[in-house]
């Protein structure tokens, strides 16, 4: 009997900068997983990451200049029509089809609002990086309608896992986190070489850490706008 796989109305978008050499690895267990097309959102890269996604089968969104992580989520999600989205890095190593079923199963079945993926048992500095701070996971599921509502999103830039997650705080969303056995990251040192690789790591930090400082309070701010206008239309005329 044929397997019955999650694959209503979902769409797996993978945002990427010169990932050439991870990304069709990425693309093939994405596409065995069988939830919906494979959409890479190549953000200005140089490296041929578009030639390459598009010969691993993807389809393949082009950005000519860098919008960073949230801008080309925003320009991928924007694109697409699918009820549902699947967000992975292009840099998974250990990633299987069922970790990304397991992603986008709760929230077709309308259980959860989002779930996000969570690194076990893999190399160890990611997997600790993931325990100390699981929120920058970039591994996830959510109704892509809710993705581009997030105050913020285009602007988010490695900052957009902030963004997502002050958001669904803001907006009550039930989530749900999904152990990911065995899947790892190759680290920005090791695929840029050392010297960019820290400038590249330290750039990132500073995103997160803009995010951190700014998103939340613009998320409130949004909650609360959105709250009041609701307010507004239940009055009687």
């Amino acid at each position: 009997m044929k397997r019955r796989h999650p694959s209503r109305d979902a769409v797996v978008l993978i945002p990427a900068l010169d990932e050439a050499t991870t990304i069709a690895s990425v693309i093939a267990v994405a596409r065995a997983a069988e939830v919906g097309p494979v959409v890479v959102i190549d953000d200005g890269s140089t490296d041929g990451t578009a030639e390459v996604a598009a010969a691993a089968g993807a389809e393949v969104v082009r950005l000519e200049t860098n919008h960073g992580k949230g801008g080309a989520l925003a320009a991928g999600a924007g694109a697409r029509q699918e009820a549902v989205v699947v967000l992975l890095d292009a840099d998974l190593t250990g990633l299987r089809p069922t970790h990304v079923r397991a992603l986008v199963r709760p929230v077709v079945a309308g259980r959860v609002d989002m779930t996000r993926g969570v690194f076990v048992g893999g190399r160890w500095a990611t997997a600790l990086a993931q325990q100390m701070l699981p929120v920058l996971n970039g591994q996830r599921a959510l109704p892509r309608e809710r993705l581009l509502a997030v105050p913020g999103l285009a602007e988010s830039r490695y900052g957009v896992e902030i963004a997502i997650a002050e958001h669904a705080k803001a907006e009550g969303w039930v989530t749900l986190d999904v152990e990911l056995p065995g899947v790892s990251q190759v680290v920005k040192e090791e695929k840029r070489g050392f010297v960019r690789g820290v400038l590249v790591r330290l750039r990132m930090y500073a995103e997160i850490l803009w995010a951190y400082l700014w998103l939340p309070w613009r998320s409130r701010r949004h909650a609360r706008e959105a709250r009041r206008a609701r307010v507004q239309r239940a009055r009687p005329r």
